[in-house]
């Protein structure tokens, strides 16, 4: 009985043994869940809340200016009331396509031939008043010689915005 009795104690030991070591009764703080951000903020493409998300650009890098886009042209806007409409001539090259930015953030309907470009919206929605991206736009030739001609922004009422050009690929609200 007694060699019984010591077996079990053993058993016991052994047992309690692998259990203490095997892990603690302290458990870790569940990892945060990024997906979820306090109020005001969003997630970034960098999987970062903020109240100024990082977004992807038209060459779909995280934070970028559409810089290291083969081919790619960007069109800027630094506008103080909301686009509901814009059209524009891109002149000295043949547009092969448009994509992204704030017009296709915005669910724009985004058409273009190979000089003009046509984005507006069916659902009612605009672009916000501020800067950034307006569109990407990828064309056949150099880029050095594209620019922007002929240049038509509408509000929500339809009425023309004053703007102007710069640099070839910057449209600026202009009172």
């Amino acid at each position: 009985m007694k060699i019984i009795l010591n077996k079990l104690f053993l058993i016991i030991l052994f047992i309690l043994n692998v259990s203490c070591k095997s892990g603690s009764n302290i458990t870790d703080p569940p990892p945060i869940n990024n997906s979820e951000c306090i109020d005001g903020q969003s997630m970034g493409c960098d999987d970062i809340c903020s109240t100024t998300p990082l977004q992807n650009d038209v060459c779909g890098e995280c934070g970028g200016d559409g810089a290291t886009c083969e081919g790619n042209w960007n069109v800027f806007y630094d506008v103080s009331i909301p686009i509901k409409g814009f059209e524009f001539n891109i002149d000295n090259v043949i547009i092969i396509n448009v994509s992204g930015g704030a017009a296709e953030e915005a669910n724009f309907m985004i058409t273009s031939n190979t000089t003009k470009v046509i984005d507006f919206s069916l659902s009612g929605s605009a672009i916000s008043a501020g800067s950034g991206i307006l569109i990407g736009v990828e064309f056949e030739e150099d880029k050095e010689f594209a620019c922007i001609s002929n240049l038509v922004l509408s509000d929500s009422e339809g009425d023309s915005i004053p703007a102007i050009i710069e640099n070839c690929n910057t449209i600026k609200y202009s009172e």
